[in-house]
């Protein structure tokens, strides 16, 4: 039986790559035949707009949460095999909406149980700030990526913000008889790394501080992704990175490598499994497709 894996892109800090990160991720993953879905579960819409739609659902967020059902919000890219949940919530309505009752945390992960028999992979974006969103994408995710920046004020910002509040949610040794919540683990994925002298010790930093028994639901992820101009062509050209950037000549990995690697590293199970590289689309032919208003 197949088993649906939901993860949540998640971090309190603004500008780490959580958008570029969770569409990589997801376009290598339908690449490999798995069936994936998009959800952009940020205001500002990056992701629904980061590749070309071929088909555009009536419903999109706010429907797919404050109904705990996911017919009619599903949006299909040009993609083969890869999905996605549209943000329309510009005006903020659904952080409102979630504080009205203790049980509205839990609708998105009502909803996304009822796509298990659908897909092999759900891959959640958030915003880059500490709302009231992050807590309903944590409790409907299987594990959760934190994509951190390794410079002195992002890897502060990991700390004070991301894993502080992963570490809120942990059930409190206070009342056994209480049914604990499952928060998911997170890993740390170091990102936008320069090959500098600095960015190397706040990476080593970091690795040093999660990888140990001090916080055993947090760990450091060994694959980084390096800073690389390739990832911000992706984004302005609707083209997964992995297709755009296949090889490259230098000290850096690819972006396809990149990938790879992470892939293997989170999902040993598929590490037989090569990308079947669908050719990209060209930059006219990206254009041509309809996207998200």
């Amino acid at each position: 039986m197949t088993i649906c894996t939901t993860i949540g892109i998640v971090s309190t800090k603004g500008g780490v790559g959580k958008t570029s990160t969770s569409a990589a991720l997801a376009a290598i993953l339908a690449d490999m035949g798995q069936r994936v879905l998009m959800i952009d579960g940020d205001f500002q819409q990056s992701l629904s707009d980061y590749y070309r739609l071929s088909y555009i659902a009536e419903d999109g967020l706010l429907e797919l949460i404050t109904r705990a059902e996911p017919t009619g919000c599903i949006s299909k890219t040009v993609i083969q095999n890869l999905d996605v949940v549209v943000s329309n919530d510009p005006k903020r309505q659904l952080e409102s909406w979630i504080v009205e009752s203790v049980m509205n945390a839990h609708y998105l992960k009502g909803a996304i149980l009822k796509l298990h028999d659908d897909y092999d992979f759900i891959i959640i974006d958030s915003q880059g700030s500490e709302n009231r969103l992050l807590q309903p994408i944590i409790l409907a995710s299987d594990i959760v990526v934190s994509p951190v920046v390794p410079n002195a004020l992002d890897v502060q910002e990991f700390g004070r913000g991301t894993v502080r509040l992963m570490r809120s949610m942990e059930p409190k040794e206070i009342a056994p008889a209480i049914p604990a919540i499952d928060i998911p683990p997170m890993y740390g994925l170091i990102s936008k790394q320069e090959r500098t002298a600095d960015a190397i010790f706040f990476a080593d930093r970091l690795r040093g501080k999660y990888n140990n028994p001090e916080y055993p639901r947090i760990s450091i992820l060994d694959t980084y992704i390096p800073h690389l101009s390739s990832y911000a062509k992706s984004a302005a050209r609707h083209i997964p990175v992995h297709q755009l950037e296949a090889a490259r000549k230098g000290p850096s990995q690819s972006a396809y490598q990149v990938y790879l690697s992470l892939i293997q590293e989170l999902f040993p199970h598929l590490a037989g499994i090569t990308p079947a590289m669908q050719p990209p689309m060209s930059f006219d032919e990206a254009s041509a497709v309809r996207v998200v208003k």
